[in-house]
């Protein structure tokens, strides 16, 4: 069951973010990057409660018995700012179901062209299998290597 993830959920769903990421992403990160994003976690600890209750982001949790075991969270409705599904679960659709869950809630929304994310190396292919097209070379900044990518709806 996919539902939003209210400030209970929240630690439950950051630690679930940071152990896929430490296993299967930060192999492609330097310290620096490894650093990086465990401060964003932690901010977006501390930031998380009240940028969902404005609606600047939004964070859905795929839930199997009361287990967070995928998530997804985005910026200004367009934007991926996370989406992470635990290795027991990988290739069974879960992203897929996270990402279908997003695009339903902006369906019909005109002024929105194209959902964006900035992917790892190592989610690359998942995202492609998604529909997203890289739409420039990979980047690095504060040491954070990320493939700027783009999914037009409509």
């Amino acid at each position: 069951m996919i539902k939003e993830v209210d400030k209970n959920g929240l630690k439950q769903a950051l630690d679930l973010v940071n152990n896929v990421f430490s296993e299967f992403v930060a192999v492609d990160y330097t310290e620096q990057g490894k650093k990086s994003f465990a401060d964003y976690l932690k901010i977006k600890y501390d930031e998380m409660s009240s940028d969902i209750k404005t609606g600047y982001k939004k964070l859905w949790g795929y839930y199997q018995n009361d287990e967070i075991i995928g998530v997804i969270a985005t910026r200004d409705i367009s934007h991926i700012a996370l989406m992470f599904v635990d290795k027991r679960h990988h290739r069974k659709g879960i992203a897929r179901k996270l990402l279908d869950n997003v695009l339903a809630g902006i369906n019909g929304n005109e002024n929105i062209m194209k959902m964006t994310v900035n992917s790892s190396p190592y989610a690359v292919k998942v995202y492609e299998r998604l529909g997203f097209v890289k739409t420039d070379e990979q980047q690095e900044k504060d040491g954070i290597i990320y493939i700027p990518m783009a999914k037009r709806l409509g």
